[in-house]
């Protein structure tokens, strides 16, 4: 007999760690024969309950320490740790509580640069933000539940990181954990897989530690279990052998955990391995970066009076040429100015164009400058780089292409002015986004523009350095924010930029910090904040381009889709272990509750046999035995939208190797005369039959049409099949003989057996992807749920309300398929030869994928569960015959079969299908 532990927390999303029993330590449920907990807190009972929160406040506040200005970056690790191990076994809500907690401790005190346009605007954006970030919480707990969870917690967080930097509004990236490590053994992991990697290496790292953490206090617990039972054993009140198990168990333990703290000392010291050359592959620039000073330290009128900034940057220009021509300061091939350096259009306004030339002209060089360009259109303006010469301008130009929301554009602007009055004074003007890269030609070179903020967005940098840059250069204004950090957390990013692709990189303030870097994130030198400054230095040009760059978004597309999949895995991961005979209460989690498979047996025949005290109550109506199929009415639907090149064939194969089969064609008003065919067809031969639609609405509802109109018609057998000669019609009775045992048979094509003929390879990974997909999300062990030759008992299609399927497309299939499984319905696969149209286009298309994408990943959140609620031993799929059976379990009360039957799939050519 198996022992029942209770469970302290009932909750429909409370999980169990995946990996074996540990003791109860402050943060897990109370064990087996513990005293209840007190309906009310007591003195004691309330700290007990603020731990958790505490620890994800504690975890939020060490993150924000790894970032600059404070910049201790081993914290980053060691906090996504004690998140980890603090939302570990909650349900999915109070998860996303905690995350919520160790988002706001965490991005308060990052974003208290944004409280210069007001407290509440400060507050919102964190709180915004954190809702976002507080994701990630549940996800870890989802991904808790799976073996290996260290690797899948650092894929989470990347896809995290994926949708915070996308939504809402083009996305803010503020706060990836990568931008906390500018200079660690982390940082150069960025040459090979970009800001996602290092985001990866540092959760992944956390994880691991989370995981000898939680190994530490079992062996901890162990070992002092051991004392005890030595104790008790000494004085003859225990047993002898207790003291020396224990110690055996403790030794168990101290292995996984040195092996997870090697692993975690190994993936952080990794980027050590990594080259970062830094020599000059075409030559040096001798670059010099004005930092000319605000007269404000901080502030929205931190720019001071029109024409002042411009003002300083002139002066720094000229203070530049006085050291050059006294042999202080080497001639520059290009100077750089900041963003907002010119605050007053300078290719309108005359004052400012002839201050840029008298810049250019003292200075000998070309001038890279940031000017606010007035219009097109009233109330609009562009955030620009310029290249400016003795000439004047070049033409050559970037516009910044991600505005910043709520900063430079204010989205429904007519609404939220209405709302908010300040709006129409504090920012009258949206600023337009550009639409080409930064790549600039000057100076004999190409450099890459980037302007502020969008040294964040990883696909902005990179589309320079793929356009031809050879220098990074990042101009930005960060006057109005103070001494709260923003400038040192964007010079951060400025130096992962330089690793990830290799590129000498500058950061050119108006107010500090400026700073030279070199590729390898090393800063030859740097300002101070809110201080006039002129930087100089000889840096070199590069043009290969690092794995990162090469890579591109791969790593983070790569890394988001495992997270994806390790979350949706985690959704139908069963929440609690589940004991087998001969296993003891100690062998597994001490919260988890026993689940006691129905005992079955079955022999060689396939007859089951019922065990003493179960029972079984067929439905009333439901013969004991299954019907043949030779004493069934066949009906095939076959849906078409412009076939009338393949329809005739179709039909004239399917009729010749099944004489008794009817067909039912649905046509959705093919343009092409499809429909005309049909009922030409139906004319010749009473067993055709058509039902036309109005237009065209999609495979699933032309299945539905078709499904309605065959059980109306009393059909006991449906079959889908496409009239593009895809699916063999000889091959049809494979289908109705494998449905003697089943009530669902699906035509496979990735079942030994099965083949695939004529498909491009982007066909034939995109189906076999897509059904690894349905398995992970879904957990229906299914090789081909998207297939669409297959064949249903009539009483599969009656339990379901087909007027509530909205499936369309492709999915559909997986919708049908799915839900009989999971209704207990027995459904097997049998292989079959796929051969692609020869004639007329196909149907696929990105929305079907797009639908199937998000209806599986829906389905999966909203199911919570890998299959029926009342699952069987069999925890794989059964072979018999020609056909893969998958198993399902007792359903009570089914009204369409013996609940404790199971399938077996028999050979092809075995039904005689043409009786009626």
């Amino acid at each position: 007999m198996v022992a029942t532990a209770p469970v302290t927390d009932t909750g429909p999303v409370t999980d169990a760690p995946a990996t074996p029993s540990l003791e109860p330590g402050p943060l897990d449920p109370a064990p087996a024969g513990a005293p209840p907990t007190p309906p009310h807190p007591t003195g004691r009972a309330l700290p007990r309950r603020l731990t958790r929160p505490a620890l994800a406040v504690l975890a939020g506040a060490l993150l924000y320490l790894a970032f600059p200005p404070v910049g201790l970056w081993p914290l980053a690790p060691v906090a996504l740790a004690v998140l980890t191990l603090t939302v570990r076994g909650r349900r999915l809500r109070a998860s996303y509580g905690l995350g919520m907690l160790f988002s706001l401790a965490f991005l308060l005190p990052l974003l208290r640069f944004v409280s210069f346009v007001g407290a509440d605007g400060w507050i919102v954006l964190s709180a915004a933000e954190a809702a976002l970030l507080a994701l990630v919480a549940p996800a870890t707990t989802l991904v808790q539940r799976l073996p290996a969870p260290w690797l899948w917690t650092g894929a989470i967080w990347v896809a995290q990181e994926a949708l915070r930097g996308r939504a809402p509004f083009g996305g803010f990236p503020w706060g990836r954990i990568a931008f906390s490590q500018p200079n660690s053994p982390y940082t150069a992991l960025a040459a090979l897989g970009g800001a996602p990697l290092v985001t990866f290496a540092v959760a992944t790292t956390a994880a691991l530690l989370a995981t000898a953490a939680t190994h530490a206090t079992t062996t901890a617990t162990t070992r002092a279990a051991g004392t005890g039972a030595a104790a008790r054993a000494t004085d003859g009140s225990g047993n002898s052998d207790a003291a020396p198990r224990a110690a055996a168990g403790a030794a168990t333990h101290i292995r996984p955990l040195l092996a997870t703290l090697t692993g975690a000392l190994a993936l952080a010291l990794a980027g050590l391995a990594v080259p970062l050359p830094t020599t000059a592959q075409h030559g040096t620039l001798n670059v010099a970066a004005v930092q000319g000073n605000v007269p404000e330290t901080g502030g929205l009128r931190a720019l001071g009076e029109a024409f002042q900034v411009t003002d300083n940057h002139v002066t720094g220009t000229e203070n530049l040429a006085a050291a050059v021509r006294a042999g202080r300061t080497p001639q520059p091939d290009l100077v750089l100015w900041p963003e907002n350096s010119s605050d007053i259009d300078p290719l309108t306004n005359p004052t400012a164009h002839a201050a840029l030339t008298h810049a250019a002209t003292v200075a000998g060089a070309p001038l890279l400058v940031g000017a606010v360009l007035d219009g097109p259109g009233p109330r609009h303006v562009r955030n620009a780089g310029l290249i400016w010469t003795t000439d004047g301008p070049t033409g050559a130009m970037y516009v910044k292409r991600h505005p910043v929301p709520f900063a430079e554009y204010l989205p429904g602007r007519a609404l939220l002015e209405k709302l908010i009055s300040r709006f129409a004074d504090e920012m009258p003007n949206d600023f337009l986004a550009g639409t080409t890269t930064g790549a600039l030609p000057v100076a004999g070179t190409v450099i890459g523009d980037v302007i502020c903020f969008e040294v964040a967005y990883d696909g902005l940098v990179r589309d320079n350095v793929n356009h031809g840059a050879e220098l990074l250069v990042i101009q930005t204004n960060n006057a109005s924010f103070g001494r709260k950090g923003e400038s040192q957390q964007q010079l951060a990013m400025s130096r992962l930029r330089a690793v990830e692709h290799g590129r000498a990189t500058i950061q050119v303030s108006t107010s500090g910090q400026s700073a030279l870097i070199t590729p390898d994130g090393t800063i030859l030198t740097q300002t101070g904040l809110y201080e006039a400054g002129v930087l100089s230095a000889q840096l070199p040009l590069r043009t290969t381009h690092t794995l990162a760059t090469r890579l591109g978004i791969v790593p983070e597309a790569v890394l988001t889709a495992l997270g994806a999949l390790a979350m949706i895995a985690g959704l139908t991961h069963p929440r609690r272990t589940r004991h087998h005979p001969g296993d003891t209460p100690a062998d597994n989690d001490p919260t988890s509750t026993t689940h006691q498979p129905t005992p079955t047996s079955t022999d060689r025949t396939g007859d089951n046999h019922q065990h003493p005290g179960e029972t079984h109550q067929p439905a009333a109506g439901t013969d004991q035995k299954r019907r043949g199929v030779e004493a069934t009415r066949v009906v095939v639907c076959v849906p078409t939208y412009n076939e009338r090149e393949n329809l005739p064939d179709t039909t004239r194969r399917l009729r010749q190797a099944n004489p008794a089969v009817h067909l039912l064609v649905i046509d959705d008003a093919s343009p092409d005369g499809t429909g005309k065919i049909a009922d030409e067809l139906a004319d010749d031969d009473d067993q055709i039959h058509v039902l036309h639609r109005p237009g065209k609405s999609g495979l699933g509802s032309a299945y539905i049409a078709g499904f309605t109109w065959a059980l109306q018609h009393g059909y006991d057998i449906i079959v889908e099949m496409d009239a593009d000669g895809s699916h063999q019609p000889e091959q049809l009775p494979r289908l109705l003989d494998a449905l003697t045992d089943a009530d669902l048979a699906i035509g496979s094509r990735w079942v030994p057996g099965g083949t695939v003929h004529n498909w491009p390879r982007s066909r034939l990974v995109l189906s076999r992807g897509a059904n690894a997909y349905v398995r992970a999300a879904l957990g229906v062990p299914l090789h081909d749920a998207t297939a669409g030759f297959r064949a249903y008992r009539a009483d599969v299609l009656r339990a379901r309300d087909l007027d509530q399927v909205a499936s369309q497309g492709y999915c559909f299939q997986v919708d049908l398929a799915w839900r009989a499984w999971q209704a207990g319905f027995r459904v097997v696969e049998v292989p079959i030869d796929f051969v692609e149209r020869e004639r007329g286009a196909s149907k696929m298309s990105r929305a079907i994928v797009a639908e199937g994408f998000w209806r599986v990943g829906w389905w999966a959140l909203t199911s919570l569960r890998r299959g029926p609620a009342s699952t069987s031993q069999a925890s794989t799929s059964q072979r018999a015959g020609t056909g893969t059976v998958i198993p399902t379990p007792a359903r009570p009360a089914d009204p369409t079969a013996d609940s404790l039957t199971t399938p077996t799939a028999t050979g092809p050519d075995t039904v005689d299908a043409g009786r009626p």
